[in-house]
């Protein structure tokens, strides 16, 4: 007979399991153990589909798998055993990439650096962000614009699209609905308790709240010229939108999204973060500087990134656990590490890439994830040394990134 050494998958799982069983028995063994095999196998199958490795409790299981065990209760052992041993973690963490040139978000596996994923969502993918949970991804999608074509006439995009929030169930990689938002959305946020969606609709000048669970109207109002950036506060109950435009961040309430201020912010604010100890809010400009807010809406500090590099232009953000800023450059290709605690900016990595806008961090600290939207790239950066340990090709123009950390 074969042995789980040299079978695969859930054959391999049950071959054993037979094996294992006292010999003799074997007559018993469809009355007795076929419940507990029906139910390992769906939960097998089920921790397969979410990615979790096929073989690898296969292979602890390797030097047991000539024996035989008077005791049915080395089936339970062996059988929790390969579930717990197939979990990805810490290999299974994965980031998610939007391609604004396409209609595809590529999930990315940290750990064997590979692209994963190639979720087709219908639209033009921006701003996308996990839910608390992280079971679940929403990713701000927009109309495709008609483009010119070699005679200089419009063409409309080959299949019909819409604007929207695309929710996706991070398990199965599928889209599972899509959710009404205004023209154009850019930006997408998530309340604390991750009930609530805001979505920046930009050519409307608008932002939408809508339930998560799309079972509530959604409701659309005007904020500011060329709405992008958008965070709630850490307690939920106010909402800041950053306008490229208008040199304006709104500051709404959640509950009725009455606005409450609109800040000046010179420079062109494009995207805001709530800092992880709720303390601050944080909004990065066209013009490479890092405006300090708390949340009442006062600017606290106002920190310039560029060193004297007037094509420095801050795009996207993301916090260390350490509270450090990492903020990316756009076209001088850049990610700049600020300490906005102390008002000071710490480094700046150069040459990350060509363009890079969206950026992530890995859910240890670790590692920083740049979105290149000019090479169709992402960077992986070691935080500690600085350096690029590897880059993937992910499509035309990646544009944004959402990761656990």
């Amino acid at each position: 007979m074969r042995t789980p050494a040299r079978e695969s998958g859930w054959a391999g799982v049950r071959a054993f399991a037979v094996g294992a069983w006292p010999q003799g028995s074997s007559r018993q063994i469809a009355p007795r153990a076929g419940p507990l095999l029906v139910s390992a196998e769906r939960m097998y199958r089920g921790l397969a589909r979410m990615g979790f490795r096929r073989h690898s409790g296969l292979r602890m299981l390797r030097p047991l798998a000539s024996r035989r065990f008077d005791s049915r209760a080395f089936l339970f052992s062996a059988l929790f055993l390969l579930a717990g041993c197939n979990h990805r973690a810490p290999g299974g963490e994965r980031l998610y990439v939007s391609d604004d040139r396409t209609d595809l978000v590529a999930g990315i596996d940290l750990p064997t650096v590979g692209v994963a994923d190639r979720i087709p969502v219908g639209g033009r993918p921006r701003g996308l962000v996990l839910s608390p949970d992280h079971a679940t991804l929403y990713v701000a999608l927009s109309a495709a614009p008609a483009e010119e074509n070699d005679e200089g006439t419009l063409e409309q995009p080959a299949k019909p699209r819409v604007d929207g929030v695309a929710v996706i169930d991070v398990a199965t990689a599928q889209v599972v609905r899509v959710l009404p938002a205004g023209i154009d959305p850019v930006r997408v946020a998530t309340s604390p308790d991750g009930r609530m969606l805001f979505v920046a609709d930009q050519a409307d000048n608008s932002i939408t709240a809508v339930a998560a669970d799309g079972k509530s109207r959604p409701r659309t109002v005007a904020v500011c010229e060329s709405p992008e950036g958008i965070a709630p506060t850490a307690d939920g109950r106010m909402l800041f939108v950053a306008c490229v435009d208008s040199d304006r961040v709104a500051m709404l309430d959640t509950d009725q999204l009455h606005m409450k201020r609109r800040i000046r912010v010179r420079g062109g604010p494009r995207s805001v973060l709530t800092a992880r100890s709720g303390r601050h809010i944080y909004v990065a400009t066209d013009n490479g500087r890092l405006a300090v807010l708390t949340p009442d809406g006062r600017i606290e500090k106002m920190l310039d990134l560029t060193r004297d590099a007037d094509e420095l232009r801050a795009a996207g953000m993301v916090e260390a656990p350490d509270g450090h800023l990492f903020v990316t450059t756009g076209r001088y290709g850049a990610v700049v590490e600020v300490d906005p605690e102390g008002g000071t900016i710490i480094r700046t990595i150069a040459h990350v890439g060509a363009e890079p806008m969206g950026i992530g961090i890995s859910a240890d600290g670790a590692t920083l994830v740049t979105a290149n939207g000019a090479s169709g790239d992402v960077s992986l950066i070691s935080r500690q040394s600085g350096k690029i340990v590897r880059k993937l090709n992910v499509g035309m123009r990646p544009w944004g990134i959402a990761a656990r950390g």
